[in-house]
């Protein structure tokens, strides 16, 4: 049976018959100390198959045939490559690397370049901890790695989405986010990657590393290569991780006040402005009529927050499976991911199936395919920010009296058969049971994501070699939403929706490459290729608006008119020629050149043609000059890029769109102008670096200097009121961010049986906005009932405003009657600006013997966040902070406030020191509350430090698992996000965000609490 199973495997995955394997053992040791070397990576060339050393520096894998050759690389020390032949032992001596930097990191269009050649800065990340503290948004496991590298996630719980920038923010009113490229073509995100299918992870940083990659990379690149068969033999491989996800519940809530207002208890108030919860009866608050409680005891239920919540989880699965010989190779692989969040009901499951086949048809010919099908289904994916629908809304608001018993029995049946939401205050415009929306107010979000591309390299002559390739990632998405009868205020009558949607991404490209050593010390090669890009996407969505016939009997025909569009997506089309070659002197100095031109179908036919392109230098000093024993290696580099961008369709003419209304329908023209005279953006950029290192690599430093100016920006400009249109789409602007990134290096110890090595990184961008419009100096990109996120000409990119204390002439806030301050009308106070000082991350690795360990720290200096979370619960009195004053005689500015200088208005104009008594209830009630709070009072810094990430593991030595099916076996014990050391922002995750544009930055809006995460990873080879 074991023999037909091993057949039918090598059929299906094309793996042709081998010669019989043979062992390959030795010992590897340091060639001046003559000691073992534990940890050194033994490789078989041209395929993934592979060990590591032991303690004593032995090892021991299998070959193939006598051809194989063996490469031997560890941190710090040369590579070597031994071939086999027909020896069964083979003993290393490696020597201290006398150049660093030797290895090899994918670049544009997926080659591979050595590092020490480039012109710009790339920084890896270690795919091992990835797949150990595993996140389901891979992107999000980076945090804290990168330098500049910023990621927030968005709040919609499981499967959110996250927003990513790279050194600043650049687009007016675009995205500033970088471009994805699998296996060296794009792709449209990465979040749903299985991270077991993830070989390397490369950023590239800054238009200079990524201009060959078109508009789309002006803010750089974040390369993804995944795995490919082996060339040694069938490799089965199972791993299995399980994440516990706590709720780490921020805010400090009052347990002393509960429910009503002035001091008296109202069984309908939706504030903790009531009595002192002494444990007398009260009248109960629910309207069903068949309860049979009429009074209950007025006490503190301090965990009816916590009670909402719940442990979340994340079990991840994976098997693979590769195999093959020299000419054909194929890995498989099949991962199935069932997660919930910390809020009840929303959940996740998630299949994805990887096939990559790789062909050496002929000596000349190669053929590469792959095909990865993801199909994910969240159920109750969170509503966001002051979304009636959001669960998390509601609980942070529930008087403090309130017990959890009472509150999550949501629904009742009135008296004519029709059920209803338990609640203290029917019909509330801003308030709900929170246990409504977890299980009234429901839907579910399908899609099925196919990512394929197939290449084929054939090569002419020695050096010259001709690649052609094609690339779909296609989406398709199914929705459904189901609100019931008595969901307040946007679903009275309850709502039914359904849509679907389709998104489509076809790249077809070629490249020509040459290359060439013309003597001992030239060498060049030189690239030509070109590329086809269509986007196409779609989408249907019908509901029957809130005029259901039959109560919560949901279908469509449940209505008297279907409400339903159709939206026939944003197509474009770009056309592209590009070049790029190096010439290198001496392995030492090397001198890049690209060009590239883009055709885009999204700009006018006279400017549709933007050309741009980029040069680098990089020299390794230490390979030409003679320096002491103590500085190992020397480099710098400089580079300057320019990146066009186009724009999205449908600016070029007005549009108009079909309403359903009156007899046949209408139409509706857009409200914004068209320009038929757009000019392309353009980004600009400078960047010189240089990379250090000394004591044999025990430290090293790599720091970068950059700038770059983003010109000709694509925004609207507004109109006069009469004008026919709200607004012109035109050109304009100049942002500029200019920063500097460090990355160090230290190794305080390396020994035969332990070694521990640190790495920190540092980066400092300020974000400028130059210049905009004559027309227009501010933006407003984004608002709310809290602030304005504006962009400004002469400020700091991301300005937020909101209305603010009145101040008299010397700056000094002027009270009210009331003992209140008086406050502007308007969003003219600058209150916030989420962009940090800097931003830095620590990672601590260990090894000892076959014990690993890995810690992240994760840093954030400066920024600021604007909190309608606060502003609403402060107003609710339902937080510690709005104890003190609750029986009055605080005076603004003296005992409460002190660091503001408060004045009363007298009559005669004139200003005296504030006396003027006021209480708690008064002051946040008039400061905060959700239609016009006051940002100015709610603003919090962002600063924080927190252990984001921690590793823990133990490889069981092979000798130990000799006679077992088993070729390796590792646990880890992982965690992430476990405390904050530091977080300035008290009860708010500045990490977490309302959505992922741009103006989401800075912005706190009723965000699930963040995720605590504990767990571990089984790996077992076979």
């Amino acid at each position: 049976m074991k023999k037909r199973l091993l057949v039918f495997f090598l059929a299906l995955f094309t793996i042709q018959a081998m010669a019989q394997n043979r062992t390959i053992t030795g010992t590897v040791t340091d060639a001046d100390a003559d000691a073992p070397l534990p940890g050194v990576s033994i490789l078989v060339k041209g395929t993934n198959t592979g060990t590591i050393t032991d303690i004593d520096g032995n090892y021991s894998v299998d070959v193939s045939s006598s051809s194989a050759v063996l490469v031997f690389s560890y941190l710090g020390y040369g590579k070597i490559e031994r071939a086999v032949g027909n020896n069964s032992e083979l003993n290393v001596a490696l020597e201290a690397e006398e150049s660093a930097l030797s290895e090899v990191v994918v670049t544009a269009f997926g080659l591979e370049r050595e590092k020490k050649a480039l012109t710009y800065t790339v920084q890896d990340v270690s795919t091992e901890e990835i797949t150990q503290a595993r996140e389901l948004n891979v992107m999000n496991s980076l945090s804290g790695k990168v330098a500049g590298l910023s990621i927030n996630r968005s709040g919609s719980g499981v499967g959110g989405s996250t927003r990513v920038v790279l050194r600043g923010n650049r687009s007016i009113s675009g995205d500033s986010q970088p471009l994805y490229i699998v296996d060296g073509v794009p792709a449209k995100g990465i979040e749903t990657l299985n991270p077991d299918d993830i070989a390397s992870i490369n950023v590239l940083k800054g238009p200079n590393a990524a201009a060959l990659y078109g508009s789309r990379a002006n803010n750089g690149a974040i390369v993804v290569t995944t795995k490919r068969g082996s060339a040694d033999g069938f490799k089965v491989s199972l791993n299995t991780s399980y994440m516990f996800d706590n709720p780490l519940i921020l805010t400090n809530y009052q347990n002393v006040y509960g429910q009503g207002s002035n001091g008296n208890y109202s069984p309908t108030s939706e504030f903790s402005w009531g009595p002192k919860m002494d444990g007398s009866s009260v009248a109960f608050w629910s309207p069903d009529p068949n309860s049979n409680i009429d009074s209950y005891e007025f006490s503190p239920q301090p965990n009816n927050i916590k009670d909402f919540y719940q442990t979340g989880h994340n079990l991840a699965t994976t098997l693979a499976i590769s195999g093959g010989n020299e000419k054909n190779q194929t890995y498989f692989s099949y991962t199935y991911t069932d997660a919930a969040g910390v809020v009840p009901n929303n959940e996740l499951g998630r299949h994805s199936i990887n096939l990559r086949i790789t062909n050496k048809l002929t000596d000349k010919l190669t053929l590469d395919s792959k095909i990865n099908y993801i199909r994910q289904d969240i159920n109750n994916q969170l509503a966001q920010g002051e979304n009636y629908a959001n669960p998390t809304r509601h609980i942070v608001r529930l008087p403090r009296n309130i017990r959890t018993e009472d509150i999550s029995n949501f629904e009742y049946i009135d008296a004519s058969g029709a059920a209803k939401q338990n609640y203290f205050n029917p019909g509330s415009n801003g308030g709900a049971n929170p246990y409504w929306p977890l299980n009234r107010n429901l839907s579910k979000d399908t899609f099925d994501r196919i990512i394929a591309f197939t290449s084929a390299n054939y090569e002419i002559s020695e050096g010259f070699t001709v690649m052609a390739r094609a690339s779909l990632d296609r989406t398709f998405g199914v929705s459904e939403e189901k609100l019931y009868n008595d969901t307040y205020i946007i679903a009275q009558n309850g709502r039914f929706s359904v849509g679907q949607s389709e998104s489509m991404e076809i790249n077809t490209d070629f490249l020509i490459s040459y290359e060439k050593t013309l003597s001992q010390d030239w060498y060049f090669n030189i690239n030509a290729g070109g590329n086809s890009r269509i986007n196409r996407n779609s989408s249907l969505n019908s509901n029957t608006g809130q005029n259901m016939i039959v109560p919560n009997f949901f279908a469509l025909s449940n209505t008297q008119q279907v409400v339903s569009s159709y939206g026939v997506g944003s197509p474009k089309d770009v056309n592209s020629l590009y070049g790029f070659g190096q010439l290198a002197w001496k392995n030492a100095i090397f001198l890049d050149i690209t060009a590239r031109n883009d055709w885009s179908s999204t700009l006018p036919r006279a400017n549709w043609s933007f050309f741009y392109p980029s040069v680098g230098i990089n020299a390794v000093i230490s390979d030409l000059v003679e320096f002491p024993s103590w500085f190992t290696f020397a480099k710098a580099r400089g580079s300057f890029a320019e990146v066009g961008n186009d724009t999205n369709p449908y600016q070029l003419q007005r549009t108009a769109a079909f309403g359903a209304g009156g007899l046949g329908g209408y139409v509706s023209l857009s409200t914004q102008l068209p320009n038929a005279n757009l000019l392309p953006e353009s980004t600009r950029s400078i960047e010189l670096g240089t990379d250090l290192r000394f004591l044999d690599n025990r430290l090293g430093v790599d720091f970068t200097y950059y700038k770059t100016n983003s010109f000709n920006q694509l925004f609207t400009v507004a109109l006069p009121v009469g004008s026919g249109a709200s607004s012109f789409f035109t050109n304009g602007g100049d942002v500029q961010n200019e920063g500097i990134e460090v990355v160090l290096n230290i190794t305080p110890m390396r020994r035969a049986d332990f070694n521990w090595n640190i790495t920190s990184n540092f980066a400092r961008n300020i974000s400028m906005v130059n210049e905009i419009n004559d027309e227009r100096p501010s933006i407003v990109v984004g608002s709310d009932f809290l602030r304005e996120f504006r962009v400004e000409e002469g400020e700091l990119f991301g300005e937020v405003y909101s209305r603010g204390y009145l101040r008299n002439e010397d700056g000094a806030v002027i009270i009210g009657e009331n003992g209140v301050p008086r406050t502007t009308p308007g969003k003219t106070v600058r209150v916030a600006n989420y962009n940090p000082v800097w931003t830095g991350g620590i990672q601590n690795s260990f090894k000892y013997k076959n014990f690993t360990a890995n810690f992240t720290i994760d840093f954030r200096q400066g920024g600021s966040i604007a909190s309608f979370t606060n502003a609403v619960t402060f107003a609710d009195g339902v937080t510690e902070e709005t104890l003190y004053g609750r029986d009055g005689g605080l005076i603004f500015g003296d005992n409460f406030m002190s660091h503001e200088t408060a004045v009363m208005e007298l009559e005669d104009g004139t200003y005296a020191p504030n006396t003027i008594e006021t209480t708690a209830e008064l002051f946040w009630v008039n400061m905060g509350g959700r239609n016009a709070p006051i940002g100015e009072v709610f603003s919090v810094s962002a600063t924080n430090i927190r252990m984001r990430e921690a590793v823990i593991g133990y490889a069981i030595p092979a000798s130990k698992l000799e006679g077992l099916p088993l070729s390796s076996v590792s646990i880890s014990f992982v965690a992430r996000n476990l405390f904050f050391f530091l977080n300035e922002a008290g009860n708010i995750d500045p990490d977490v965000t309302v959505g992922t544009s741009a103006s989401a930055q800075g912005f706190d809006s009723f965000a699930p609490p963040t995720a605590r995460s504990f767990g571990f990873n089984l790996n077992l080879g076979f």
